[in-house]
């Protein structure tokens, strides 16, 4: 008996490549300090340093934590923020192509706010009609198995690479100093590096 041969499994990022968190958070951070929202640049690095966010240690309520603490129970960030453009209908398109969508996100990592994080992310998905057969919230991302991985975070990246294992970029300006091997400026793109992979793995 012949076995059916697995799918190719992508594993797929949300804030800042599904999700677009930073455009969503931004006008948030600016009530939140007091500002316009054009004075927050647009360029920014990992921690929102440029927004005025600081290490929990030099101020709790300057940090990025506080902030997105705010974010998610005043104004519902994760389940209110718009998608990235093409995003949720080309991975519609992957999914009809056969690839089981593995989605891999980090987002309980501020206490007391895992039960809206969980349910503000399940009704996002569903809300844009996102196709996923796994929902994994986790620190460690290598701890998760997929064919090929989508990122934007510095970090993660990182450690994808170091274990040999193969992740799209998703660019914006925390890691445009990473190169452009694998690197994706939209949808459209993205699209085209998971058929390559695909038809690579055979």
């Amino acid at each position: 008996m012949t076995t059916p041969a697995r799918k190719f499994i992508f594993g797929v990022d949300l804030d800042g490549v599904v999700v677009d968190f930073y455009g969503a958070l931004k006008p948030i951070a600016a009530e939140y300090f007091g500002k316009k929202t054009d004075e927050l640049p647009d360029t920014f690095s990992y921690g929102l340093p440029e927004w005025g966010l600081l290490d929990r240690k030099a101020g709790y309520d300057l940090s990025y934590d506080a902030l997105h603490k705010h974010a998610v129970n005043q104004h519902e960030l994760l389940r209110t923020a718009p998608a990235i453009p093409q995003a949720a209908y080309t991975l519609r398109r992957l999914s009809r192509l056969g690839v089981h969508i593995r989605i891999i996100t980090h987002r309980l990592y501020v206490g007391g706010l895992h039960n809206k994080s969980v349910t503000q992310t399940a009704d996002w998905l569903e809300a844009h009609d996102v196709p996923y057969r796994d929902l994994c919230f986790v620190e460690d991302k290598l701890s998760i198995n997929a064919d090929l991985y989508i990122d934007d975070a510095p970090k993660n990246i990182l450690a994808y690479r170091a274990d040999g294992r193969r992740c799209i970029v998703f660019d914006n300006p925390t890691n445009r100093a990473l190169g452009n091997d694998l690197r994706a400026r939209n949808w459209d793109e993205v699209h085209d590096l998971v058929a390559a992979a695909m038809t690579d793995k055979g």
